[in-house]
């Protein structure tokens, strides 16, 4: 879970590469932070949960889905926020694409998530043994 930090530097980074053709900075500048700040949120979130369940006798997978399962909204929340920043700096041609990359890094997003969850609760459990 110390990694969640590589995910934002990505999501970061692939922003100041697509906002480099802004019709207003300040407008950019308060989308990315939204952006951002749902990220962070979806994170915690998955935190959280992956804690919740973390003592139960569930797989470390099914407690990785439960926890997307309850973080599906902060989910839905930072991947639209992502894809309305990533496309308000595309001109009108190269929106469906830049809607797609958002797709895309959402779901990476989603499924790197996951995979920190699973990692975390296996690691967790051996600590204990």
């Amino acid at each position: 879970m110390k990694t969640h930090y590589e995910y934002l530097l990505l999501v970061f980074c692939f922003i100041l590469v697509t906002g480099c053709t802004t019709p207003s900075q300040k407008i950019q500048d308060e989308l990315k932070d939204q952006s951002l700040s749902d990220f962070v949120a979806y994170i915690d979130c998955m935190k959280a949960a992956a804690n919740y369940y973390a003592a139960s006798t569930a797989t470390p997978h099914e407690i990785a889905d439960a926890a997307q399962s309850k973080c599906s909204a902060k989910f839905h929340t930072y991947k639209r926020s992502s894809e309305i920043y990533l496309t308000s700096s595309s001109p009108p041609s190269a929106r469906a694409q830049a809607r797609r990359g958002a797709q895309n890094l959402a779901q990476e997003v989603k499924n790197g998530m996951k995979e920190k969850v699973v990692q975390w609760v296996i690691d967790n459990r051996l600590q204990k043994k």
